[in-house]
C-alpha cells in the first residue's frame, strides 16, 4: 500500500506542484485549501503525513497542528512558511504546538521528499525532481 500525504496550502498551485512531486515518488495524495478543510479530511482519512501551510483562511497552520495533534498524538505534521510575520518565527511556534519537523519555502522538491521519506523510512529513490517549488 502507498504512503499517503495530505498537503493543506491555500495556494492551488503550490498544492498542484506539490501533488505532482509525491506523485512521481508513488505517494497517495489528499488536498485541503485550509485548515478546517485539512482537520476534516484528516478525520476522515489518516494519512502517514500533513503537509501544512502556516498562513491560511478559514483556520491557519497553527491552529490546525494544534487541533490535529490533540486528537491524533501521533499525527506526523510538516510545517511550511515562507512569511516571517511582525518579527515571530511561525515556523518555530509550529513546532511548540506539534509540527514534527518545518520547512521554509520555497524549497526543493528534493528537500521535501527526503523529509518525508525519513519521517516513514522510506529509502531514497534516484529519481530525477521535478523543478524547484515557487509558493
Amino acid at each position: 500500500m502507498a504512503n499517503s500525504i495530505l498537503i493543506i496550502d491555500d495556494e492551488k498551485d503550490f498544492r498542484t506542484s506539490l501533488r505532482h512531486v509525491f506523485e512521481c515518488h508513488d505517494y497517495k495524495v489528499y488536498e485541503a485549501c485550509n485548515g478546517k478543510e485539512g482537520v476534516e479530511v484528516y478525520r476522515r482519512i489518516t494519512v502517514d503525513v500533513v503537509i501544512t501551510d502556516i498562513l491560511m483562511p478559514e483556520k491557519d497552520g497553527l491552529e490546525t497542528i494544534r487541533e490535529i495533534k490533540k486528537e491524533f498524538p501521533n499525527a506526523k505534521i510538516i510545517a511550511m512558511s515562507g512569511v516571517v510575520k511582525s518579527g515571530l518565527d511561525l515556523l518555530s511556534i509550529a513546532r511548540e504546538f506539534g509540527a514534527t519537523h518545518c520547512i521554509r519555502k520555497p524549497f526543493q522538491p528534493d528537500d521535501i521528499i527526503r523529509l518525508v521519506n525519513s519521517m516513514l523510512d522510506v529509502p531514497i529513490s534516484s529519481q530525477e525532481f521535478p523543478p524547484k517549488i515557487e509558493p
